[in-house]
């Protein structure tokens, strides 16, 4: 029987790849479990290698077309609209062009970002601030684009914080995040408040999930063998009978999350496979599971990752290829309705080196 490290890393070799997911499942590599594996049996999730799948003769899938590489202009002191998605070309060479960040907004517009910004980034749920690591200053600095105003984060770091493996979760309005780290110099779990000007430590060994502005609520997670436990700060954390990192942020409600559906079988391999469903569940109180088919996704894709809420009952969600070819479509992120599992497309990823789409969990 293959143990959890095993499945992850044959798992590695034969995916696609798809940045977007690879921080987490290494992460997991890395962790307690020990025993289940991440993905289904007939299908190939998209981490760091190429590879795929041989399928049944049926109709051709519906091709999803990469947005075209476009002239990327510096970026301007402000007047920038809102990020589509953010991404970094993937190349052999340790060249400076490898290593800078360009932003992709609604209306179109690439920009990119100069080389003081190499390190990590992420941006908000909306789209209007983004948060890098300033080698200049040596921290994170919040940016909001439309006004030019920026925040640096108190916490001091080295580049090497960000070598390893790390997570940097934003809060709605940036200026609340947690930053975190595995396997380098020290264990970083701290929680940022870049307007109050604090640093407050986390406890170690817990994944972060969700955060909200100002005093709300701070939301993490630890998977175990064959279950996870959930923890709103502040409360006491639940316990799921599922081993994932796959979540969405806390919803408007304050109390609900979402995750991707699976089912495990200790008699076969992988034990964990996923079912293409929805569930969520109360992230306070525990119970109140309601699991929903997901429809409506472009054939030959799979649900991979989840994000911010966009209403009451949309949350955004990551799909990619269930095999990829030469020419094969890129990722595509889509809203899902969590009561009707029905999704629409948003917009395509770009393919090849890293890529963030905006609130999404990984």
């Amino acid at each position: 029987m293959n143990t959890l490290r095993d499945d992850l890393h044959a798992l590695a070799e034969q995916a696609p790849a798809v940045d977007l997911a690879a921080q987490a499942v290494r992460g997991a590599r890395r962790r307690r479990a020990t025993r289940l594996a991440v993905v289904a049996a007939t299908v190939t999730c998209l981490i760091v290698g190429g590879g795929g799948l041989l399928l049944q003769a049926r109709p051709a899938p519906s091709i999803v077309l990469t947005p075209p590489e476009t002239k990327a202009l510096p970026l301007p002191a402000k007047g920038v609209g809102p990020v589509e998605q953010a991404y970094r070309s993937e190349c052999r060479e340790a060249a400076e062009a490898c290593r800078t960040w360009r932003i992709s907004t609604r209306e179109g517009d690439t920009y990119e970002l100069g080389r003081d910004a190499t390190g990590p980034l992420e941006v908000t749920a909306d789209g209007r601030r983004i948060a890098y690591y300033s080698s200049r200053h040596r921290t994170i600095v919040v940016r909001d684009l439309e006004s030019g105003k920026t925040w640096k984060s108190p916490l001091q770091q080295p580049a090497e914080d960000f070598a390893v493996e790390y997570a940097l979760r934003l809060s709605p309005n940036g200026l609340r995040f947690i930053v975190s780290g595995w396997g380098g110099r020290k264990e970083l779990n701290k929680l940022v408040d870049v307007e109050r000007g604090t640093v407050t430590d986390l406890k170690r060994g817990w994944w972060p999930v969700s955060v909200s502005d100002g005093s709300g609520s701070v939301v993490l997670a630890k998977p175990y063998e064959n279950t996870s436990q959930v923890w709103v700060l502040g409360h006491d954390p639940i316990t799921i009978p599922d081993f994932t990192y796959y979540y969405s942020a806390l919803a408007p409600d304050g109390r609900t999350l979402a995750r991707l559906g699976q089912t495990f079988d200790p008699d076969r391999e992988p034990m964990v496979q996923e079912d293409g469903s929805i569930v969520t569940f109360d992230a306070v109180q525990g119970g109140g599971e309601t699991r929903t088919p997901i429809s409506g996704l472009a054939e030959g894709f799979r649900p991979w990752r989840l994000g911010s809420w966009l209403n009451a009952s949309e949350v955004n969600m990551l799909a990619t290829p269930k095999s990829l070819g030469a020419n094969g479509p890129a990722a595509v992120v889509y809203a899902v309705d969590v009561r009707t599992g029905k999704s629409r497309k948003l917009f395509a990823v770009r393919e090849g080196g890293r890529n963030v789409v905006p609130g999404l969990v990984r």
